[in-house]
């Protein structure tokens, strides 16, 4: 039987890859049961002993090219003859074609299936291939590292994801792995693709939970975006790929990767002034393309509303969270400033708001104790002068005066003499009393207050005191 169709026109696809055939509805059989699921690249895994390679069916559009044309009916009658010449098969026929029998070049399936929605790698580390020095390009005012492998379609609303020749310009050179040239092997193509992994959502446990997340097919149901308007407010606003993206830079697999959450938007478009009435937060058509029937603008949409998750506990333990690189604090707090480094972004909120432990005994009997184990977290809001101001001066508890200095200074200074010894030393205050005085049976002279100075053993001076 004659090929009815043109080698040249109609391209077969034994590669469907980075995308499930469960997304496509199966065909019906006669009894009206769905056919079992049929994954190319695991069936001819195995075949000829495991020793069929990659570039039997994927071969260079021209010679010394990195860049592989879809395979056709020229790869696939190496070993189908008789599936084109004698007898058409369904399952061969259905790889590329809507329809069986095909009818024409115009019934051919996309390729990849999923458009260009998702990456045709699975495990991928950005970490280990974006600039850790965040150059930007001086054409577009972007990371370089990103729009190097990213470009956008004509209304901006998908990034296309590198192909061989973006790859090829580090992994072609000699010693890279895996090697990336015109000569490929089966072992360079797996050291990036798993294609059994990829067509299959549930090949493997971590496959199946990245299938149920945004980063599947890199869009939110219902919601109209695009990039281009951003683009455009860079300069306004400071937009870069990573404002949004902030997960990139550290992100190791694709199962760490989602899309921007509600509360990246809020920052800005939850701004009266800087954003047009048209594209805030409470205009909901602007963004959702199905019905929505808000009667209020929902939390996670304002940063008027304080987030479920800040309870009392989040409060006094949230320094993991706002330690975080990249952490949102500055979305809602405005006084702290955005930054991939912890302090930068405690001090801009612990240096105005006092924190829960600050309570009124905390100036007079509680921060001694604090400070002796851990001075460094002081420092975050105090510097040395903020206590040297305040310790020479005479404390609460030693008025009124008189009294303090004629017995009422015993109690405190047996619980806790370490304090006393933050201003004064046994020699030029206690000494004054307690050996010389005493001994004489005199009366007690005027307190001597000093400076600061190092702190003394106090065993001798509770002796005293006894």
């Amino acid at each position: 039987m004659k090929n009815p169709l043109s080698r040249s026109t109609i391209l077969l696809s034994l590669a469907v890859t980075a995308c499930s055939l469960l997304a496509q509805k199966p065909a019906a059989t006669p009894s009206g049961a769905a056919k079992p699921e049929f994954f190319v690249h695991a069936f001819h895994k195995d075949k000829l002993g495991g020793t069929l390679d990659c570039g039997l069916c994927h071969v260079a559009v021209k010679e010394g090219s990195v860049t592989l044309k879809r395979p056709g009916h020229d790869q696939c009658m190496t070993c189908h003859s008789d599936d084109f010449t004698k007898e058409l098969k369904p399952v061969v026929c259905e790889q590329c074609h809507k329809t069986f029998p095909p009818t024409s070049s115009e019934d051919l399936l996309p390729f990849p299936r999923y458009q260009g929605t998702r990456a045709v790698l699975f495990e991928f580390s950005h970490a280990k291939h974006v600039d850790q020095k965040a150059r930007v390009d001086a054409k577009t005012g972007f990371r370089a590292d990103c729009t190097f492998c990213h470009k956008f379609d004509a209304k901006g609303v998908f990034a296309s994801f590198p192909g061989h020749e973006q790859c090829a310009t580090c992994h072609a050179k000699p010693g890279m792995k895996p090697q990336l040239t015109a000569a490929l092997t089966a072992e360079d193509c797996r050291g990036c693709h798993t294609p059994e992994e990829i067509e299959n959502p549930g090949f493997t446990e971590a496959r199946r939970f990245a299938n149920g997340r945004q980063t599947v097919n890199g869009k939110y149901i219902n919601i109209s975006f695009s990039h281009l308007p951003h683009f455009k407010a860079k300069e306004q606003f400071g937009v870069n790929c990573t404002t949004c993206h902030y997960e990139i830079p550290h992100s190791t697999s694709v199962t760490t990767l989602s899309l921007p959450k509600m509360l990246d938007c809020v920052q800005c478009h939850d701004s009266a002034r800087a954003v047009n009435a048209k594209f805030r937060m409470g205009n909901c058509q602007t963004c959702h393309s199905d019905t929505v029937a808000a009667t209020a603008v929902p939390n996670s949409h304002t940063r008027n509303v304080k987030p479920d998750f800040h309870t009392e506990a989040f409060r006094r333990e949230h320094a993991s969270e706002a330690a975080a690189p990249n952490a949102k604090c500055a979305v809602c707090h405005l006084n702290v400033t955005p930054s991939v480094t912890a302090k930068v972004q405690c001090d801009g909120c612990h240096q105005v708001m006092r924190p829960v432990n600050h309570t009124s005994r905390w100036k007079d009997d509680l921060h001694g104790k604090y400070a002796a184990l851990d001075r460094t977290e002081c420092a975050t809001c105090h510097t040395a002068a903020y206590c040297s101001d305040c310790h020479n001066e005479l404390p609460r508890s030693h008025q009124p005066l008189p009294l303090f200095k004629a017995g009422g200074h015993a109690l405190p200074a047996q619980l806790d003499v370490r304090s006393c010894l933050t201003c004064h030393t046994f020699q030029n205050t206690c000494s004054e009393c307690h050996v010389n005085k005493i001994a004489q049976n005199q009366g007690p002279q005027p307190v001597i207050v000093a400076k600061a100075a190092p702190a003394r053993s106090g065993v001798d001076l509770v002796a005293l005191f006894r």
